[in-house]
């Protein structure tokens, strides 16, 4: 290409003005300087961000990252190099260093100089021979050899170790199958397992695998002591993201093939399953990139502490490493905070410690013409970071470091003492050591130990070493004493789909103690053994997924087993997803007629879905039976609320019940059948009775919000509804009662259960709320109530076809099928398939598929009680 066409103006055009009306993020220490250093047009949609030893700073400039049908801009991503002294707040000169790429990602420079540029299916270095500030030839390093065409799930993140290897991260690559390659044609194949990160010499030779488990691992950062650590963003359903600590060997528990959710009983995401790691700490939504402030010249008190750009929260992030065994952990804080323009990306240190941040500056996913980069340094006369000391020998991290090099016969001892050890990096060491053929005799004569963690460390080393002879090691685990024996037992049955064991499974459930955790294993190995056996091709479960018939008759056996713990017995009752043959209603309108409380609710709870003839009769009989406690009887209301309005007449007498909660959940259930006359007539005669204790309040907003909701804020009312996010916020700071916001959520009218699931109970069109309370506190979940198309992932930004015969079709894009058919989810659940002959125009909508304006089906106890529910969820 000619370098003319490579050239740009020598000056930088950033205007004033436009500098001017840009809000700068604030910093929440005043020792620090943050300023504007460059904006559209001079760069857009920045991701990776690079500066060399001369102070010269390389940036991705992206146009491939989903370009819109139009985009003015490039056909291709560059990287362009802003000059600029030290102490400048403005560039010098701005000219493109490289271009032609696509679906750019990072930049890293490797110790001896060279500049080497991550996209999404390779690595190659940027050669400036000439050194004449133009990139005129490049060298392939890595590879990717894959289907897989989404923008930013392949590879992305890169760094360099001190002993000299390239660290590359790769994300989920949406469960395609790739290869990558290095340049000596060595190879790592995968496909379904999750994000991983590799490692390579500098030339891309010597490929090996480093550690899995993740989503999309899209920065990479060595820390002082040599950790290296990694930002990954969370799955659909399983907040938050995650700060980690990366070990050889280490397994980080989520795997794509079970769905992008999150939620199946084979991942995890916080070293919940034996054998899988930790985070360090949760982060912001999308981190983006991770830098050790020893590079930088912030004061002297942040020595060793790391900063992370939170795209979607946009954010500057800091953390305060504390020693944990053989890792860290840490704890987040907020350095810099910006409003909805601020979406920072990529972040790098000068040679003077300052710091330059690349900002996407939109939320859109698609190219635009906007970006920034910011510049942040310690004011004057601050005393900042000056050369780090060594790090002290850790002698928890020398023996994980020895655990892992282990080799020698002599070592087995000292490796199965460690598989009992309670440091989850010392245990995932261990496993990996034992995994070596040199001690596999010893394992299989351990696996009987009288310890059960011993038992369990050398179950999962021979799983991590493909045991080729498993059945009868895993027959005889199945019916082990100690549930997480008999868990791990499940999962590797399930994932390497072990038909033969079919007849075994069941051990799992009779052999002792069952858990939450172990009971959910065993209805997904249940269904993939029933699925396998049949022929089916791998795929991700239902959240729900039904067992076998075997399983169906367990699950009765827990609930009829009065010795079982009232918790498991409840959660049965909520996996049972077919409560309308005989056996399993009768079951359930006996465990709701009496016995424990939880217990009961569950049983209501299931029976809502039944269509079953007895369901309705023995909800009317819970709901009006006074000895019943009041949330139980508040539950069977709710459990009617989808039935006829014929049915919910018989709720009438329930608005003058003496219990508060039946009061208002019948009121809460019968604002939805308002238009039928004998309901309406009845609310509004409750409505105008005297009002006598401040309970009725509670009530009378219910009954104002049904009978006329246009109404709801006039001035003759004696109390008015919030009008504005700041009035909303105000009122929602008294307390609300979170078993009543559960039946806020579930209720009909709300709607908030149409599309979301908690804990396997709702819809499936927004994303698992199970646990939501991870990654959003109270202030960012009223938010995303009152304004919930602020911040949109992606897959849930609402879609609107265009038919050729003028219909308009609007919800969650499912996909666009290889035979250029469109399917929508609408919001009301249905799945709308338009072929293609049909579809005169597919485009992405400006809001989110939840729906704006939630807060006016809910009375503000409502809402405060939604709250308080939706803060639980962990």
């Amino acid at each position: 290409m000619k370098r003319v066409v490579l050239a740009l103006l020598a000056v930088c055009p950033l205007a004033t003005a436009a500098a001017a009306e840009i809000p700068v993020p604030s910093v929440l220490d005043d020792r620090l300087d943050l300023s504007l250093f460059a904006a559209e047009p001079t760069i857009v949609t920045p991701i990776g961000i690079a500066v060399d030893r001369r102070h010269r700073i390389f940036v991705i400039e992206s146009h491939t990252h989903h370009t819109p049908r139009g985009y003015p801009g490039p056909k291709h991503d560059r990287v362009k190099m802003f000059v600029a002294h030290a102490g400048a707040k403005r560039p010098d000169r701005v000219s493109v260093f490289a271009d032609g790429f696509h679906h750019a990602m990072n930049l890293s420079f490797a110790p001896d100089g060279q500049l080497y540029l991550v996209h999404r299916n390779g690595v190659v270095i940027l050669h400036d021979r000439d050194d004449d500030g133009v990139s005129e030839a490049r060298t392939s390093v890595l590879a990717l050899k894959t289907a897989g065409v989404y923008p930013h799930d392949g590879l992305g993140g890169i760094v360099f170790s001190a002993d000299g290897w390239l660290y590359i991260g790769m994300g989920e690559n949406l469960g395609v199958e790739y290869t990558l390659v290095g340049s000596d044609g060595s190879t790592y194949s995968g496909g379904g397992e999750g994000g991983n990160i590799f490692r390579c010499r500098p030339d891309g030779s010597d490929l090996h695998y480093v550690a899995t488990g993740f989503w999309n691992p899209f920065a990479l950062e060595f820390d002082h002591a040599g950790r290296l650590l990694a930002v990954d963003n969370d799955p659909d359903a399983r907040p938050p993201c995650r700060l980690l600590h990366i070990v050889d060997q280490g397994d980080y528990g989520y795997k794509f093939r079970y769905g992008r959710r999150g939620l199946h009983p084979y991942v995890c995401w916080n070293g919940e399953l034996p054998g899988t790691l930790p985070m360090v700490a949760g982060t912001g939504e999308a981190p983006s990139g991770i830098l050790l402030t020893d590079k930088t010249n912030l004061p002297a008190e942040y020595r060793g502490q790391l900063l992370v750009t939170s795209w979607g929260d946009h954010t500057l992030e800091l953390y305060k490493p504390r020693p944990a065994g053989a890792s860290i952990r840490a704890d987040r804080e907020i350095l810099a905070r910006g409003g909805e323009t601020f979406r920072p990306v990529g972040i790098a240190a000068a040679p003077d410690g300052t710091i330059y941040i690349t900002d996407w500056a939109l939320k859109d996913y698609p190219v635009h013409q906007n970006g920034r980069i910011w510049r942040l340094a310690a004011k004057s006369g601050q005393k900042v970071i000056a050369t780090s000391p060594p790090p002290t020998p850790d002698v928890a991290v020398e023996r994980m470091n020895r655990l892992l090099a282990s080799s020698a016969p002599t070592d087995y001892p000292a490796l199965r003492d460690a598989v009992a050890d309670s440091d989850p990096f010392i245990r995932s060491a261990a496993i990996s050591a034992l995994a070596k053929p040199v001690y596999r005799d010893n394992i299989l004569r351990d696996t009987t130990h009288e310890k059960p963690d011993v038992r369990l460390g050398m179950l999962l080393a021979l799983r991590r070493a493909r045991h080729d002879d498993s059945a009868s090691i895993l027959r005889a685990h199945l019916a082990d004493a100690d549930p997480r024996v008999r868990l791990m037992a499940l999962i590797w049955i399930g994932e390497d789909r072990l038909t033969a064991l079919s007849r075994d499974v069941d051990a799992a459930l009779t052999a002792g103690p069952i858990t939450p955790e172990l009971f959910h294993a065993y209805l997904a190995t249940s269904r993939t053994l029933a699925d396998a056996a049949k022929g089916l091709a791998h795929a991700g479960l239902p959240r729900r997924a039904g067992p076998g018939t075997s399983g169906t008759d367990l699950i009765r056996q827990i609930l009829r087993d009065a010795s079982k713990p009232t918790s498991l017995r409840a959660l049965a009752a909520a996996m049972l997803n077919d409560p309308d043959d005989d056996a399993t209603v009768d079951l359930l309108v006996k465990l709701a007629l009496r016995g424990d409380p939880e217990l009961r609710v569950e049983a209501v709870r299931t029976l809502a879905n039944a269509t079953h003839a007895r369901a309705t009769p023995l909800l009317k009989r819970v709901a009006h039976e006074m000895t019943n406690p009041a949330d139980l009887r508040a539950e069977a209301i709710l459990a009617l609320s989808a039935r006829p309005a014929e049915v919910l007449t018989t709720l009438i007498p329930l608005l003058d019940d003496s219990a508060q909660a039946v009061r208002i959940e019948t009121a809460r259930v019968l604002r939805r059948v308002v238009t039928n006359a004998p309901i309406r007539a009845a609310l509004q005669r409750k409505f105008d009775a005297p009002r006598s204790t401040p309970h009725d309040a509670a009530l009378f907003d219910q009954l104002r919000l049904a009978l006329d909701p246009a109404d709801a804020n006039s001035s003759s009312l004696p109390t008015r509804r919030p009008d504005s996010d700041d009035t909303w916020r105000a009122a929602l700071r008294k307390p609300g009662r979170a078993a009543s916001g559960r039946r806020v959520f579930f209720n009909p009218t709300a709607q908030c259960a149409t599309c979301h699931t908690v804990r396997g109970r709702g819809g499936q069109v927004g994303p698992d709320l199970s646990t939501i309370a991870r990654s959003s506190d109270r202030d960012k979940l009223i938010d995303s109530i009152l304004n919930p198309s602020r911040e949109v992932a992606p897959q849930y930004v609402n879609h609107i076809v265009h038919t050729t015969d003028g219909v308009i079709i609007s919800g969650l894009l499912i996909g666009d099928q290889l035979d250029d058919s469109v399917t929508i989810t609408t919001t009301d659940a249905r799945t709308i398939t338009i072929p293609a002959d049909r579809v005169s125009l597919l485009r992405p909508g400006t809001l989110s598929v939840m729906p704006d304006a939630l807060e006016t089906s809910l009375t503000v106890q409502d809402f405060r009680d939604l709250i308080a529910y939706l803060v639980t969820l962990k």
